[in-house]
């Protein structure tokens, strides 16, 4: 996996600017405001409603209430109250899932640039040696083997094969199948700490737009006890 070197420092000597983080993640490289639509608008408002903001449904369509949660965010953030999602708006919201250092931040570490290059963050070109295509923050639950998850086709994904650890249920239309996928920012002690590789081999009737289902292989109490999380899903190429 390769670093940017400011995000190598583990003493607080390298905390990246605003403009460094922007030129590698994708979400900052974004400005939004009303009358704006499309997958990006739909991050910004499950973001938005993970951090406890509402901005409406995640519909893609950047309304009244996405305007007002933006600005109820940029206030509460000491930002310019614009309505507008710029950079740095972008960057409080992806410090408040541990992700960057907030605006403003100075001489501190952050578990995801100032990690070591033994686990993928955020702010590497690759993960596991793949490039990263694509950065979404979705919404995931959890599935499992049982009938009742897999009804009424059992426990196979959408291409007839056994259902494995690793895999995930996509939108297609945002995630195509057979995508490399690393998938991180949950919080459960029965699926691999930090994140996983794997692989989108599934799809379900109610994962549309930003939401993933993860495939857990075990019974219907870890499952259910996942629940629905804000995560963040790396598209990886070959």
């Amino acid at each position: 996996m390769t670093v940017p070197a400011f995000a190598q420092s583990t003493n607080g000597a390298a905390v990246p600017t605003t403009a460094q983080l922007a030129a590698v993640h994708p979400a900052m490289q974004q400005v939004l405001q009303y009358s704006d639509t499309g997958h990006w608008v739909m991050t910004l408002q499950a973001d938005l409603n993970g951090l406890g903001f509402n901005s409406g449904p995640v519909d893609g369509i950047f309304g009244p209430k996405t305007e007002a949660g933006v600005k109820a965010f940029q206030s509460a953030k000491n930002l310019p109250v614009t309505g507008i999602a710029d950079a740095a708006t972008w960057q409080d919201i992806l410090a408040g899932y541990g992700l960057v250092p907030p605006v403003g931040q100075a001489g501190a570490t952050n578990g995801a640039v100032a990690q070591s290059s033994a686990a993928p963050t955020p702010s590497s070109n690759t993960i596991d040696g793949h490039p990263i295509l694509h950065v979404y923050h979705m919404l995931a639950t959890a599935y499992g083997p049982s009938l009742a998850d897999n009804y009424p086709y059992g426990p196979t994904d959408a291409f007839g094969q056994p259902l494995q650890a690793g895999m995930i249920a996509v939108d297609p239309s945002v995630i195509p199948l057979k995508s490399t996928v690393y998938v991180t920012g949950y919080k459960d002690s029965y699926l691999p700490q930090g994140g996983f590789l794997g692989q989108a081999m599934d799809t379900g009737g109610a994962i549309q737009g930003m939401r993933v289902d993860i495939f857990m292989n075990d019974n219907s109490n870890v499952v259910s006890n996942f629940g629905i999380q804000p995560v963040v899903v790396y598209v990886l190429g070959n």
